[in-house]
């Protein structure tokens, strides 16, 4: 894993894939990172009752952090990875402005299966290497989109960080992820090989969908607000 330091940011790069791009300070990264926090944000508006409930699968050095932040969520965040060694750069960057982020080491689906919560939104951003790329691990698509599905509150979403998996088409993986819920919205991202899923009972409308995420993109000042777009589809 290669650390790559600016002036105002910090990226960490395995081979050919962006890991974390994490800004010195709250706001866009003008990338994928700003699609994913905006999806997150577009979906956990809470209530005057209480905060939302966001938790991340996969951390790395924390670069959706930076553009969730800058969305105005204030509220706790939980995340969940194998490793927290990269999360050493993230509170060295990023203590100052990040708020209550609360880490825990451990196996993702391991982790959701001892803790009961419901969330208003579960971000699914865990990769491993492939031969040649950044690919999802296996428990991404045999074990999580029906535990997620069963941790989320009503209305809630999963947002699924979508990469390739060997031996199965973009379609055949799409299906696997959409299978638990019966239904989803794909947003696809002009500049980038990734995907995303948003899954759960919250996830309804293609086009308020993409009121929404435009909504937040613009808030954010990101680049990407033209490079999406969201359809619906369901499982095959």
């Amino acid at each position: 894993m290669k650390v790559v330091r600016t002036r105002r940011s910090v990226r960490l790069v395995d081979g050919p894939d962006l890991v974390s791009h994490l800004r010195t300070t709250p706001g866009p990264t003008h990338g994928f990172f700003d699609l994913l926090a905006a999806c997150a944000a577009a979906f956990a508006p809470g209530d005057s009752a209480r905060a939302p409930r966001v938790l991340l699968l996969g951390f790395a050095a924390g670069g959706i952090l930076a553009p969730l932040r800058a969305l105005g969520g204030k509220h706790p965040i939980h995340a969940v990875d194998l490793s927290l060694e990269p999360a050493e750069i993230f509170r060295a960057v990023a203590s100052g402005w990040a708020g209550d982020v609360r880490l825990s080491q451990a196996e993702a689906s391991a982790w959701l299966r001892s803790h009961r919560r419901r969330w208003d939104v579960i971000v699914d951003d865990l990769t491993v290497r492939g031969t040649t790329c950044a690919i999802k691990p296996p428990v991404s698509v045999e074990v999580l989109p029906a535990l997620m599905r069963d941790r989320l509150g009503t209305g809630g979403v999963a947002v699924t960080n979508v990469l390739p998996v060997p031996d199965l088409s973009w379609e055949a993986l799409l299906d696997r992820l959409t299978a638990p819920h019966g239904r989803a919205l794909l947003v696809h991202c002009d500049e980038y090989e990734n995907r995303i899923l948003l899954a759960g009972p919250g996830a309804r409308g293609a086009r308020a969908a993409t009121l929404r995420v435009q909504a937040a993109l613009r808030r954010l000042g990101s680049r990407q607000l033209e490079r999406f777009s969201i359809r619906s589809r369901r499982a095959g």
